[in-house]
């Protein structure tokens, strides 16, 4: 076998080259995708409709989105304008460490005691973005359809899958996921 690479050796880097060659594309390409978070943590909210959606009720993302919002940088509480059957739906907090890509559940009075930017996009430039659907474009061996589910930090061309809890934004119905990213953790 030393024999065959002693003789052949420009063979053996022709057919070596090549593979050199992708795989330094495919590192410089998708690595920096494993290496992304943020200085700062984030709370969301998620939200079950034990009961069946009626007419004129609202959804979980439309009841997440009327009942709780940020005031004066903190969770507030919000009366709806319409009584609904709150005993239906099931609202529970978490807050993601976006260092180690683990959330852990929360009591609603810790996640209303955290200072937090409603912002997207945090102090460091990361942002927080949702599933993306749209047309892809293939380049011969790399496919791409530019469709991803689930949630993401992003900031350039790179991103990270968020390992989020409770959350099922592999299908977004008609009636959303119940999910709703309510801030940026600035101070506690």
């Amino acid at each position: 076998m030393k024999e065959f690479f002693k003789g052949n050796t420009v063979i053996v880097l022709a057919l070596l080259l090549p593979l050199l060659l992708v795989l330094v594309i495919f590192l410089t390409t998708y690595l920096p995708y494993f290496s992304l978070s943020s200085d700062y943590n984030f709370v969301y909210a998620t939200c079950e409709n034990n009961t069946r959606h009626e007419p004129g009720t609202l959804s979980c993302d439309e009841y997440l989105d009327e009942r709780f919002s940020i005031v004066n940088k903190r969770i507030s509480d919000n009366e709806l304008d319409e009584p609904q059957d709150e005993e239906g739906f099931q609202v529970r907090f978490f807050m993601h460490n976006t260092s180690t890509n683990e959330s852990r559940e929360i009591a609603f009075e810790e996640a209303r005691s955290y200072e937090l930017s409603s912002l997207l996009t945090a102090p460091d430039g990361v942002s927080f973005s949702g599933p993306e659907y749209d047309g892809g474009v293939s380049f011969f061996l790399f496919y791409d359809s530019n469709s991803s589910s689930g949630y993401y930090l992003t900031k350039g061309g790179r991103r990270q899958k968020q390992n989020l809890i409770n959350v099922n934004a592999n299908y977004r119905g008609y009636y959303g996921d119940g999910f709703r990213f309510m801030g940026w953790i600035l101070a506690e």
